[in-house]
């Protein structure tokens, strides 16, 4: 650490004098991000829009081939499985849609209270069927009141099934446990002499994943407006915005990357909580990185006051650079092993750590620290502009009025101003 402490502090890197070209490659590739994620789209995980999740390990070594061909019977597409080793026992069945299996399973409950109470006791115009994670079937039928406990009869063989009365006259309520519970049996039913262990099931409903969806983004751009609260009531109002558009540009870059690469490899790289959680950590590790240069610059602005802003800008990051590559080098090689060897579950969020970090370094160094430069250039002209738009023409008693109030010394210099400035007018 001495010897890279030495060797930087011999090198003076001109960060902000390529502030221009390296902004114009930032917003260029923020848009292009954007862009992407609009056009291509991302490849969504079950926590956004709905659906069943298992993961199971088979006794005995199964290829992926034959798991596909078994669940194609099933209605499963191919990509629909994914290998969780190298092993050939684990695997991972994603099935997006959350209604799966949805009309094999209100068939069934209707099949078989017909077999007990007749083919006409139903009326199927009040069949109402709810496939959330916990399947609700809402029954109209016709005639005297049914019976409950002949409907509990019919549903017996059920494993988790309830019936109750429901809010309107002549209905019955009967709750499952969820798809997920079919979907396990029917997969047992395909594999036929496969012996399996269930590891792990979550299912998620399309509402649910629709709400889990937009507070995730909620939860990033809430984020952002607390940075910019933060930094401009720890710092000064110049250095806030250039604080939150290197966050967003972090954001950006991290979630265009996470597109093309879902699309490179469909199982992999998908829009999930686990991501969300990675951006919202990406954007605490790159504002610590921040704040680390503002502090500096804050400290060098009161240690330096004659010395120029650009100047004193570079000398801070460059003071600073040893930390930052301190701190990021050990960061990035902290999530490596999770990347090589994590597996599937945790190598997508340790790509987004790593990447993030990359970027939130270059982000802070180039697009953090040189917006206080442009800041600090634009404010005054907008605060000239809007005295301007507000400011009311003088009254000739006004003018009478201040001129009489005025020292012979205020008069003098004022006096000498005019004939300085009709003389550069006529020249």
């Amino acid at each position: 650490m001495e010897w890279v402490n030495r060797k930087l502090a011999g090198n003076r890197v001109d960060f902000v004098g390529k502030r221009v070209p390296f902004g114009i490659a930032s917003a260029v590739l923020v848009v292009l991000s954007w862009v992407v994620f609009f056009v291509v789209g991302p490849n969504w995980g079950i926590d956004f829009t709905g659906g069943t999740e298992i993961n199971l390990r088979f006794a005995q070594t199964t290829s992926i081939d034959e798991v596909r061909s078994a669940l194609t019977t099933l209605g499963v597409s191919d990509d629909a499985v994914q290998s969780l080793g190298n092993d050939d026992l684990e695997y991972r069945i994603r099935i997006q849609d959350a209604s799966f299996g949805a009309d094999r399973m209100r068939e069934d409950v209707e099949s078989r209270i017909i077999a007990v109470m007749g083919p006409n006791f139903l009326d199927p115009a009040r069949t109402q069927f709810d496939a959330e994670v916990g399947a609700r079937l809402v029954l109209g039928y016709n005639g005297d009141a049914a019976s409950l406990d002949k409907v509990r009869e019919a549903l017996s063989s059920l494993d988790g099934a309830s019936v109750q009365e429901g809010r309107e006259e002549r209905e019955i309520v009967v709750t499952l446990p969820g798809l997920s519970t079919q979907m396990k049996a029917e997969i047992a039913t395909a594999m036929g002499d496969r012996e399996f262990e269930v590891l792990s099931t979550e299912a998620v409903g399309p509402k649910v994943g629709g709400e889990l969806r937009q507070q995730g983004f909620a939860a990033v751009v809430a984020t952002l407006g607390l940075v910019l609260l933060y930094v401009a009531f720890r710092f000064e109002l110049a250095f806030a915005p250039g604080a939150v558009i290197a966050l967003m540009h972090d954001v950006s870059l991290t979630v265009g990357v996470f597109v093309l690469m879902g699309k490179l490899v469909p199982d992999r790289f998908e829009f999930n909580l686990s991501l969300i959680g990675a951006l919202l950590t990406i954007v605490g590790y790159s504002l610590n990185d921040t704040i680390v240069i503002y502090d500096r610059i804050r400290e060098n602005r009161e240690r330096y006051r004659r010395q120029d802003t650009a100047e004193l800008i570079n000398t801070s990051i460059n003071e600073t650079l040893t930390r930052t590559i301190a701190t990021s080098g050990t960061t990035a090689l902290a999530m490596l092993p999770f990347l090589v060897i994590g597996g599937p579950v945790i190598e997508d969020f340790a790509f987004a750590m790593i990447f993030g970090i990359v970027v939130g370094t270059y982000s802070t160094i180039y697009v953090a620290s040189p917006s206080i430069i442009f800041l600090e250039q634009l404010l005054p002209k907008m605060g000239s502009a809007v005295a301007l738009s507000g400011k009311v023409e003088e009254t000739e008693e006004e003018k009478a009025a201040r001129e009489a109030t005025m020292t012979q010394s205020e008069r003098r210099r004022r006096e000498r101003a005019d004939r300085q400035r009709d003389g550069s007018a006529e020249t």
